[in-house]
């Protein structure tokens, strides 16, 4: 999770001094806020080589003021854990690096949050060894002189005041660097996040609570009837009896048979007519003589009419 530790919010007056604090080392340089835990992290945040920097026998603190904004912050003896002096090379460019002081601490969540100055009056290594020793000089003197107040055993404030002492920072441009561990570290307290501000909802109108009109269901089930058995119309036989006419289309209708029938009795069958004609025509002929002659059918056909 992202935090930053050792930045103020912004336009945040640290006030003066602790009365007795005294003031070790005062230049300009860069700082910055690394995330040691990550690799190859970008800063959390960064101020410029303008940067006031303040060294006590309590803590570190730092100071920046632009055209419109004013940035500060602070780091306490009890949370540095490793003190480092990181040298520059001898490159330029982008593969050139410069000599930076790490300042690493032991954040909440297993997190390793690093304090870093450079540039400024710390390019020269010699200024860098200088600042990096009088910062572990006041460290382990803070912690030994209140090793009771903050819980550092009787072993760890005897290693602590050899720190005191020595070792001295001595380095070379393109060097390893140097690393001292600084016992009895209080772990950096994780920021306070503060919650977001919401509105109180305004409360509703007085209409609203009380409407006068009757309130009705956006949407009512519709009502369906019950399903009954489906039955089909029974027709029955039309009645034509009353219908105007009946009794004269009758009489035409019989009229008409009557008129079929006399057809039939005074014009014999077509069929019955050309059977009988075959049969005379028959007859002649069987009794015709084999003489040659020729018989007239028209007078014998005639002779019965």
């Amino acid at each position: 999770m992202f935090h930053q530790h050792f930045l103020s919010p912004e336009g945040t007056d640290l006030g003066p001094l602790d009365g007795g604090e005294r003031v070790l080392w005062r230049g300009r340089c860069a700082v910055a806020e690394y995330a040691f835990d990550e690799a190859s992290s970008l800063p959390r945040w960064t101020l410029p080589e303008e940067t006031d920097v303040i060294v006590t026998d309590r803590r570190v603190r730092y100071v920046h003021d632009g055209e419109s904004t004013h940035s500060s912050g602070e780091l306490f003896w009890l949370w540095p854990q490793h003190l480092r002096v990181q040298p520059g090379n001898r490159e330029t460019g982008r593969n050139g690096t410069v000599t930076q002081i790490q300042l690493v601490c032991k954040g909440p969540e297993g997190t390793f949050p690093a304090l870093v100055f450079a540039g400024g009056e710390l390019s020269k290594i010699s200024a860098a060894d200088h600042l990096a020793n009088t910062m572990r000089q006041a460290i382990a003197r803070f912690r030994v002189e209140n090793a009771d107040l903050i819980g550092v055993p009787a072993v760890q404030a005897r290693m602590l005041s050899r720190l005191v002492i020595g070792p001295e920072f001595s380095n070379h441009l393109g060097g390893q660097g140097q690393t001292v561990t600084m016992l009895g570290e209080v772990p950096v307290p994780a920021p306070e996040v503060k919650e977001p501000a919401y509105a109180e909802p305004a409360p509703a109108p007085a209409y609203a609570e009380q409407p006068a009109y009757a309130q009705q269901p956006a949407y009512a089930e519709p009502v369906y009837q019950e399903y009954q058995d489906y039955q089909e119309p029974v027709s029955g036989p039309r009645d034509h009896s009353d219908r105007p006419g009946v009794e004269a289309d009758a009489m035409r209708a019989e009229e008409a048979m009557r008129a079929e029938l006399d057809s039939r009795q005074s014009e014999p069958d077509l069929a019955s007519r050309a059977a009988s004609l075959a049969a005379r025509v028959a007859n002649l002929v069987s009794q015709s003589p084999d003489d040659g002659q020729t018989t007239n059918l028209s007078s014998y056909l005639n002779r019965d009419r």
